[in-house]
């Protein structure tokens, strides 16, 4: 009964989101980009940053596998069941997923973020410091900068 009720608020609220953005003229995409990505992610930012804190010797290790195992199981799962149904209703045609350049730019970005973070750990010997946050932070700023502006129509993709 908890998926059920979680469900039906969380749909009532990007509804509730969306239908604020329109009021105000906001673009759907920066309002996923801005405050539905935002709040999705910030149960993860609290419990991650409290376990590196507060998690002994091994917190910091819970925290980045935390931060890597939540989305990629969000990716996998919550992607890959709803195209394998999409798919099998479709069945015997194929579904087709309408291309969007934007989704490659993420998955650029993605990529990116998921190499620098492989690369400073294995060159730092698996230990954390200022260079893997400002790089992941920056990364991640520079593709909320590019997706606003192509949002807000500065820039043609």
């Amino acid at each position: 009964m908890s998926v059920t009720w979680t469900y039906i608020i969380a749909e009532e609220l990007v509804s509730l989101l969306v239908a604020l953005g329109n009021v105000i003229g906001v673009s759907p995409s920066i309002l996923g980009l801005t405050v539905l990505a935002w709040g999705n992610s910030l149960g993860d930012l609290i419990a991650n940053g409290a376990m590196a804190k507060n998690g002994g010797a091994d917190g910091a290790q819970i925290a980045v596998s935390g931060c890597y195992a939540g989305p990629m199981f969000n990716i996998l799962m919550g992607l890959g069941l709803p195209l394998l149904l999409s798919a099998w209703s479709e069945y015997p045609e194929s579904y087709v997923i309408p291309k969007d350049p934007s989704l490659f730019a993420t998955l650029l970005f993605l990529m990116g973020g998921v190499l620098w973070a492989l690369v400073i750990l294995t060159k730092k010997n698996m230990k954390l410091d200022k260079s893997l946050g400002i790089g992941l932070l920056t990364i991640y700023l520079c593709f909320l900068f590019i997706r606003m502006v192509i949002a807000i129509g500065v820039i043609k993709f």
